[in-house]
């Protein structure tokens, strides 16, 4: 597979993910409330951090589920990716919840091991982009991976320096999703115009 394919399996997989730019747009924003929350109180303990985490996982699992169904209802459409999305949130949900001492032990592991694949997968789509959000791309990927190997290197480090970095973290890929939830609205309506041309134009 070349660049190309994996970047157009990247962003058709991205998409069928979210199913509406909102949702994109809805987790977006609140991977971003996660990060200024990080960011700012980061002297609360891990394990609220967790629990949180858990919490907004379960709540999008459960609005990407009931998206998918109201689509499949009104429209026929085949949502079978979305609802995966939703279960597999609500699967994180449990897991963070249920066993929250475990996840705390391991948290930064897998918020690293996160990070470096979100990151190559920014640095992969980011060839779909223009000039300016090329860019942006590369330095959030760049930015991520960095994060994953530093939470390799020092997994054990100061509480407070690692909450931050999480937020960062957090705050990257809230952004990328904003970016890209923009750009999908933008399809989207480009779209619909050039059906409502074919619908006005009529052969006499």
């Amino acid at each position: 597979m070349n660049q190309s394919e994996a970047k157009s399996l990247g962003i058709d997989m991205l998409e069928r993910s979210y199913g509406k730019w909102w949702l994109m747009l809805l987790d977006g924003l609140c991977f971003i409330a996660l990060s200024i929350f990080a960011i700012f109180f980061s002297n609360h303990a891990i394990t609220l951090l967790v629990f949180i985490f858990g919490v907004y996982r379960g709540i999008m699992g459960i609005i990407y589920i009931v998206s998918a169904l109201v689509m499949r209802y009104k429209y026929g459409a085949e949502m079978g990716f979305n609802m995966g999305r939703g279960i597999f949130d609500l699967i994180i949900c449990a897991i963070f919840l249920l066993v929250p001492n475990v996840i705390v032990a391991f948290f930064i592991i897998i918020i690293g091991i996160w990070a470096i694949i979100t990151g190559i997968f920014l640095l992969i789509v980011s060839a779909n982009s223009g000039n300016v959000g090329r860019i942006v791309k590369i330095v959030m990927g760049v930015a991520l991976i960095g994060f994953g190997i530093y939470a390799f290197i020092n997994p054990m480090g100061p509480a407070t320096i690692i909450v931050i970095l999480v937020g960062v973290a957090f705050g990257i890929f809230g952004l990328f999703l904003v970016i890209q939830s923009i750009g999908m609205k933008r399809t989207y309506t480009q779209i619909k115009k050039v059906k409502r041309g074919y619908e006005d134009y009529h052969i006499e």
